[in-house]
């Protein structure tokens, strides 16, 4: 392995594909060729917007140019780091991991938001009347559905009931709205696995604080996830996906204990490396005695063994002469110098 890359193949590659993807964006935009937040950005699973790939893509994708800018920064500051202590695999395979968990928790969080108003909808389409627009108009959540409209709707359909139709036609159309309304973009969730990772491989490390006020990168990574974590319970409402960050850094966390437990017998420098890689990449030779492989740990034991018994062999040649020599230790110091 070489020194320390400044840009590892990772970093690099993941840095490219986000900027060309944040200009093709800007000029598909502008010109009107085709919506990239929409067919990249990860929707809510029941939206119709929603497509498979989403999970992945939406980590490529940025809002503005400033929340491209310190991501791709964090991504180099960190990421670069983490990919020359791990290699590019084990990087990408965290990055791609927790990004992807990272949006699958954002939007759990939101299905437990939703789910009552969108359970409420539901339950008026199975069954449309005026009580259970009623239910619906009393119960449903004022932030997903406007309280006001609701209670103008239940007045107007209890003056005409044959005016349902187009009750029924607008729920439908409200609820595609509140299932579309949500877009995650953004690499956010990877580059605060990335920032862990990095607090956990080099915890006394200084990062500094608009690059003034100089802090141990354990203590950063411990303030800046109890921040995210206070900001998500708080609900700040500024569209800043806090537990999809937080869920980045957690699933990290769960992936980074894995890896190490993983490598608890390990004899490897890599801290996180898994003992099932160790095993891969061992050496064998085979035994002259047996003809049965062996493998490089016991033939470096061996190997010493032998050197100590010909240095034995040697010191008593000097001290007694070859003739003192049994057959035997004639016949392993012949084979040995063979080998050599």
């Amino acid at each position: 392995m070489g020194g320390f890359n400044i840009l590892p193949t990772g970093v690099k590659n993941l840095l490219i594909i986000n900027v060309l993807l944040f200009l093709a964006t800007v000029v598909f935009q502008r010109t009107g060729l085709v919506d990239l937040d929409r067919w990249l950005g990860m929707h809510y699973f029941s939206s119709q917007l929603f497509q498979p790939w989403q999970p992945i893509t939406y980590m490529f994708m940025h809002a503005n140019f400033g929340h491209l800018f310190f991501n791709m920064f964090a991504l180099w500051m960190f990421g670069a780091a983490v990919e020359n202590a791990w290699g590019t695999k084990r990087f990408l395979l965290y990055y791609f991991i927790t990004g992807m968990s990272a949006g699958m928790m954002h939007y759990l969080v939101i299905f437990f938001q939703i789910h009552p108003t969108i359970a409420l909808m539901d339950q008026f389409l199975a069954d449309p009347s005026l009580d259970s627009f009623r239910v619906l108009a009393t119960q449903a959540n004022g932030k997903y559905l406007s309280a006001e409209a609701l209670q103008q709707t239940l007045a107007y359909l209890e003056h005409s009931p044959s005016a349902l139709q187009d009750v029924i036609n607008n729920v439908v159309s409200s609820k595609e709205a509140i299932l579309n309304q949500f877009n995650l973009v953004g690499a956010s969730g990877a580059v605060f696995a990335l920032l862990l990772a990095f607090g956990m491989l080099f915890p006394n490390a200084e990062i500094y604080i608009y690059f003034l006020f100089p802090i141990k990168a354990k203590w950063f990574v411990v303030i800046y996830g109890a921040l995210e974590l206070i900001y998500g319970v708080a609900g700040t409402g500024d569209g800043v996906a806090y537990f999809a960050h937080l869920s980045g850094m957690l699933v990290g966390l769960i992936l980074i204990l894995l890896w190490r437990n993983g490598n608890r017998n390990s004899r490897g420098n890599n801290p996180f490396r898994t003992s099932w890689i160790n095993k891969a990449k061992k050496k064998f030779y085979v035994s002259q005695e047996s003809g049965r492989p062996i493998s490089d740990e016991d033939y470096n034991e061996r190997k010493t063994a032998d050197r100590q018994r010909v240095d034995e062999i040697l010191d008593k040649i000097s001290a007694n002469g070859y003739a003192s020599l049994t057959e035997e230790e004639k016949d392993f110091l012949f084979h040995q110098s063979n080998k050599s």
